[in-house]
């Protein structure tokens, strides 16, 4: 039976606030403050009324008849406010000369002049003299307000905890706001000997459209949650809002050439550690995004990223683009995440954690035991408040081995035993029932499997991981293992009809920034030698046979104009390499005439070839044959 956690739920009302006095009472004396030398600066409260604060630039100081103003030109203050339960109508001023003068609009503030004269600013309600002279008593005029209305009522429950009653409806419109109970979630393993479980994340904040409505290129402050985006008096950052292809970007303009010219971003809460500009545009180097400095940035496609150490503050000296989102990722773990430390954590408001399974030395990562058929040590998971309390268990299997004979050996005389599944440290006997001279047995490692190489490649090897060590793995982290680097390329075509010997593999990732055409061919054919392979720049006939390879149907293969995309894009995720970025153009090397050559456009599941000037930035990824 599934254990809920039981829910609990609070009332806010939203009222306003009602001033008046009680029952039609009259304004009348609530205190009086007289003029001393033990008041001269700060706030002091009387008789559970009024706050009077004496403030401003100029200095006050107090003679034997009262308060004085001691600095030309600099203005003092006297400034009156009610505490909580009263409310103030009017002040009364009196001075030494006898004279009085009566503020009777908020805020009751009056200032000292260095000749003792008291003025209000100009719009406030003044009525009487000018108190010459020192201000020697201050009455306060007002009512008791009348009480404060609660703003939260309290519901009784009834005992299953999901049934509540409000004994009386007050004369308010009342909102309920439901509250659940944290989620405790805990990292578990078949065994805590064979291995470990953790979790971490980021929170994100996003700004889009909605975020930056309102900003103007005149604003030069502009504050969502606890990020600010600060910009310098030449900076020019414009909301679009007009129909076209730029509506509902945000316009960024911060003159390289103007070193007064800067964009910050900052915060006030955890620090962030990488910013991602998602661009209208695809990235085309020298020109869109310009940001200086460089450091930490990457681009590809219209994605802009900076991620480096963590910090409060990034300033921008030159930044050019448009952007439809902004979206800073901060902290170690999500907002809202508690990592209690005994092997679980709260989650007290939505949140995507990533939980990793470490298997301790001698022993594997089999499964997720809620998912047996996740056999990924790293996990995204989304957990909401308020859901029934869950464990996530990693399940560890210590690493077993054989046992065999030098093949060759007469196994009818020859025996091991346990010779399968043998756990470290086991003993292990050897029997010969032969009738042979025996001198001995001796022990050796036995070689590992050999690794196919590509020559030996078969159509069940498209999907796979082609290392640059020209052989073939079933996963990224297979071939990573052997060498940090040697995945290069999934395997996307096996077959002789795309001048290749064997087949074709296609670069898990795009060339670091677009190119035109030369360039382009160039960047793909120098790149890292791979065993046994040769990258190139992919003609239209290797994109059609990887598409073909990875599920296309060869139908469309002499059609110039559209193919299936969905079994690329799905091996290429599968394999852990980078999809081919919606609503932008590759190049081919498949030139057409002088000046333009064949290039493909990703629409959706649709791979269009179009034809496309050789001069433009256009995206880059590279092929090998081999």
């Amino acid at each position: 039976m599934r254990k809920f956690k039981k829910l609990t739920m609070t009332l806010a009302l939203l009222i306003m606030a009602v001033g008046g006095a009680w029952a039609g009472e009259e304004p009348q004396l609530l205190t009086t403050i007289n003029a001393s030398s033990s008041f001269l600066t700060g706030s002091q409260t009387f008789d559970d009324i009024a706050t009077v604060t004496l403030g401003g630039a100029g200095t006050i100081a107090f003679n034997n008849n009262g308060w004085i103003q001691e600095e030309y030109d600099k203005d003092a203050t006297v400034t009156v406010t009610a505490v909580d339960g009263y409310t103030i109508t009017s002040i009364k001023l009196y001075a030494a000369d006898s004279h009085s003068a009566t503020i009777s609009t908020s805020p009751f503030t009056a200032y000292l002049n260095k000749y003792g004269a008291t003025y209000v600013m100009t719009g406030a309600n003044f009525t009487g003299d000018y108190v010459g002279d020192e201000l020697v008593r201050i009455e306060v005029y007002g009512y008791q307000s009348a009480p404060a209305e609660p703003t939260e009522w309290s519901l009784t429950p009834d005992e299953t905890g999901k049934s509540w009653t409000l004994a009386e409806m007050p004369a308010s419109n009342i909102e309920l706001q439901v509250e659940y109970e944290p989620t405790k979630v805990t990292m578990a393993a078949n065994d805590n000997a064979m291995g470990t479980v953790e979790v971490a994340g980021q929170s994100k904040v996003e700004w889009t459209a909605d975020t930056w409505n309102g900003w103007t290129y005149n604003t030069k402050e502009y504050t969502v949650d606890d990020i600010t985006m600060t910009s310098s008096q030449n900076a020019y950052i414009q909301e679009y809002t007009k129909e076209g292809m730029y509506k509902n970007s945000l316009d960024f303009f911060v003159d390289k050439e103007d070193n007064s010219s800067t964009v910050t971003f900052s915060t006030t809460g955890a620090p962030f550690s990488r910013i991602e500009f998602t661009m209208i545009d695809a990235y085309e180097a020298d020109w869109n995004p310009n940001i200086m400095p460089l450091d930490n940035w990457t681009f590809e496609g219209k994605s802009a990223v900076w991620e480096g150490e963590a910090t409060k503050s990034l300033t921008l000296q030159s930044c050019t683009t448009s952007v439809s989102k902004i979206t800073f990722f901060k902290g170690d773990i999500p907002d809202g995440v508690t990592v209690n430390g005994d092997g679980t954590f709260t989650v007290a408001k939505t949140a995507t954690v990533t939980l990793k399974a470490t298997p301790a030395e001698g022993y594997k990562f089999l499964y997720w035991e809620d998912d047996q058929t996740n056999t990924n040590p790293v996990r995204e998971v989304t957990i909401e408040s308020g859901m029934a309390d869950m464990t996530y268990k990693a399940v560890f299997a210590e690493i077993l081995y054989n046992v065999t004979f030098v093949e060759g050996t007469n196994l009818d005389e020859w025996t091991a035993t346990p010779n399968t599944e043998v756990k470290k440290d086991t003993k292990v006997d050897i029997k010969y029932n032969g009738t042979k001279k025996v001198i001995g047995v001796k022990v050796e490692k036995k070689a590992a499997a050999a690794t196919p190489t590509l020559a030996e490649a078969t159509a069940e090897d498209v999907g796979k991981i082609a290392g640059k060590d020209g052989k073939i793995y079933a996963t990224k982290a297979d071939a990573e293992a052997v060498a940090t680097g040697n995945a290069v390329a999934m395997i996307a075509y096996v077959g002789t009809a795309s001048d290749c010997a064997h087949g074709l593999a296609i670069a898990l990732a795009d060339e670091s920034d677009t190119k035109n055409y030369e360039a382009a061919g160039t960047a793909c054919s120098g790149k890292a030698a791979v065993t046994g392979g040769t990258w190139r720049l992919p003609s239209i006939k290797d994109w059609q046979y990887m598409l073909i390879g990875c599920g296309a149907s060869e139908s469309y293969r002499d059609n110039p104009s559209a193919m299936g995309y969905s079994g690329l894009a799905s091996k290429l995720t599968t394999a852990q390499g980078d999809a081919l970025v919606q609503g932008v153009s590759y190049w081919s090397s498949t030139g057409y005439t002088a000046d333009n050559a064949w290039r493909l456009y990703i629409n959706g599941s649709i791979v269009n070839f179009t034809l496309e000037y050789k001069a433009n930035n256009r995206q880059v990824r590279a092929c090998f044959a081999f």
